[in-house]
């Protein structure tokens, strides 16, 4: 008797554990389908969108080896990602002519335009506030005036002396997980 009470306790667990497997992969699919229209690499922990100049790009965990100027779109250390207070999601890549230059056309964007960021389950809604430009110096100073925000940073389109940084404020917010 006992060893059938163990054997059914083993077997209910293991059908608890893959029924949660399989609910957590359902609804991460359906996350990936909605934000992108196709699977993407499972290492991404984010997904830059701007319609405005057609982006749309996954972001890496700052600790991730793809997170890396050279390669992708860099998530600034400091960033603090959307469900904290006072969050602002620093982002950084090349502008130029190479194929890495994902912020190549950001000049092109002007105040009130949208930038989308999906992570966690929802789309993040950020409305350009603020255009800044600083000299190349090896340090920027990044402004903190939003509650929620978005920074992105790039070098000055056809000027090499200066950044341009895009200040962006967290208008809405929305859930994509179908349940």
């Amino acid at each position: 008797m006992k060893i059938k009470i163990g054997v059914f306790l083993i077997i209910v667990s293991i059908v608890i554990s893959l029924y949660t497997f399989v609910k957590f992969k359902i609804n991460q699919n359906n996350y990936e389908v909605a934000v992108n229209n196709k699977l993407l690499n499972n290492d991404y922990y984010a997904i830059i969108e701007i319609p405005k100049i057609n982006l749309k790009r996954e972001i890496y965990e700052i600790k991730n080896i793809n997170n890396n100027v050279d390669s992708n779109i860099l998530v600034h250390k400091n960033s603090i990602f959307p469900g904290k207070a006072k969050s602002n999601v620093i982002l950084a890549a090349h502008s130029g002519n190479g194929k890495n230059a994902y912020f190549k056309n950001l000049y092109k964007l002007k105040t009130n335009d949208t930038i989308y960021l999906y992570f966690n389950s929802f789309k993040y809604e950020y409305e350009i506030q603020e255009i800044e430009y600083q000299n190349k110096t090896g340090s920027l100073y990044i402004k903190e005036g939003f509650d929620n925000m978005i920074t992105l940073i790039t070098c000055t389109y056809n000027n090499q002396n200066t950044q341009t940084i895009y200040y962006g404020k967290l208008k809405n917010i929305e859930n994509i997980v179908k349940k």
